[in-house]
């Protein structure tokens, strides 16, 4: 007959949550100072004299220490990171909840580890509102209903190629590198074959959903709260992957350019 087990004592409760909510946040691309913030009020209900916090954009480190017991420490690696704004809100929601005493440690990490648990938007709807915003784009920078339709063929294209195929690869730069290399390449057999579109408009359009626009604005916010590991390890991210879809289009146009002159 199996042994009754010991619930854990309260301070690891509170400390397990702060973990899974860090864990959680730090996954869906929050800002290092709301992982560390968010943390630090969770734990610090514990009732240990001292909570110390230090997160980066691969890993988390947290210790809660007093005199009267020995000091808990736990290192959790972060392999894989998305944006994910709902899972964030959340995570503050239930932060909010457990900090104001509404609800018990227990449940808050029954919460936390169903919001681990949700799904990720659905393919189709990714699909609808990148083509959504690429035609938007398209709008913006003066584009008529030529390149309108065209830079969503484009990126459909670039979609379906992705989900098929790229989007198996491991490599992050790898697989911007080959989507904007497919949207260089269909751009230029669109201007060829209707020499009327403008293939700058369609290229940019079909390229700003690929622009590394979060980890520029969260390399931007670590730095300025002063965590400037993390916001060098962000801002090179968004270096490298503006660095795919800079050698991607290059790729695309010298690809056309040479398949165009074999036939010539």
């Amino acid at each position: 007959m199996p042994e009754p087990t010991t619930p854990p004592p309260q301070y690891q409760l509170f400390y397990d949550a702060a973990m899974l909510a860090g864990e959680i946040t730090l996954e869906s691309g929050a800002e290092i100072f709301r992982v560390e913030d968010t943390m630090r009020r969770m734990m610090s209900l514990s009732g240990f004299a001292s909570v110390d916090v230090f997160a980066t954009t691969t890993g988390i480190f947290a210790t809660i220490s007093d005199p009267s017991l020995p000091p808990v420490t736990q290192i959790r690696r972060i392999s894989s990171r998305s944006n994910n704004l709902m899972r964030i809100c959340r995570v503050n929601e239930v932060s909010r909840e457990l900090c104001s005493g509404t609800i018990p440690p227990e449940e808050a990490i029954r919460q936390l580890k169903e919001i681990r648990r949700i799904p990720p938007y659905p393919r189709l709807w990714v699909v609808a509102a990148v083509l959504l915003s690429t035609m938007g784009f398209a709008v913006l920078f003066g584009g008529g209903v030529g390149e309108t339709l065209a830079s969503a063929a484009v990126c459909a294209t670039m979609q379906m190629t992705g989900i098929l195929f790229i989007e198996r690869l491991s490599n992050g730069f790898m697989e911007n590198l080959l989507k904007t290399m497919i949207i260089a390449f269909i751009t230029d057999v669109c201007c060829l074959l209707f020499p009327f579109l403008d293939g700058q408009v369609i290229i940019i359009s079909a390229i700003m959903p690929l622009v590394p626009g979060v980890p520029i604005t969260n390399a931007i916010r670590d730095t300025l709260q002063g965590d400037y590991t993390a916001g060098l390890s962000r801002g090179a991210e968004a270096f490298v992957i503006a660095l795919a879809i800079a050698v991607g289009s290059v790729a695309g146009m010298g690809l056309f350019r040479l398949i165009t002159g074999l036939f010539q």
